[in-house]
């Protein structure tokens, strides 16, 4: 399945809505302390789960799945500018 948004590997250093811990993942940026990772958020996005939808199937905060959301469409921007 084509991911729009990831086609190239965001690096999401600076996203107030995700954590590092190499405990969890791998170290991938997950979702405060949930193990849901931010691209998960965005490959459940585009593949058609609402942000309601998201936040009720795996348990994260509503603020964050929109902050790693317009996190990642200002760093597709910035990709494809």
């Amino acid at each position: 399945m084509d991911h729009p948004v990831i086609e190239e590997m965001i690096d999401w250093h600076g996203c107030d809505a995700v954590e590092f811990d190499p405990q969890k993942l791998g170290g991938r940026a997950t979702v405060g302390n949930s193990r849901m990772d931010a691209d998960g958020i965005l490959i459940n996005f585009e593949g058609g789960l609402s942000v309601d939808e998201i936040v009720d199937s795996f348990g994260v905060p509503k603020d964050a799945v929109e902050t790693i959301l317009a996190f990642a469409a200002a760093k597709q921007k910035r990709l494809t500018a």
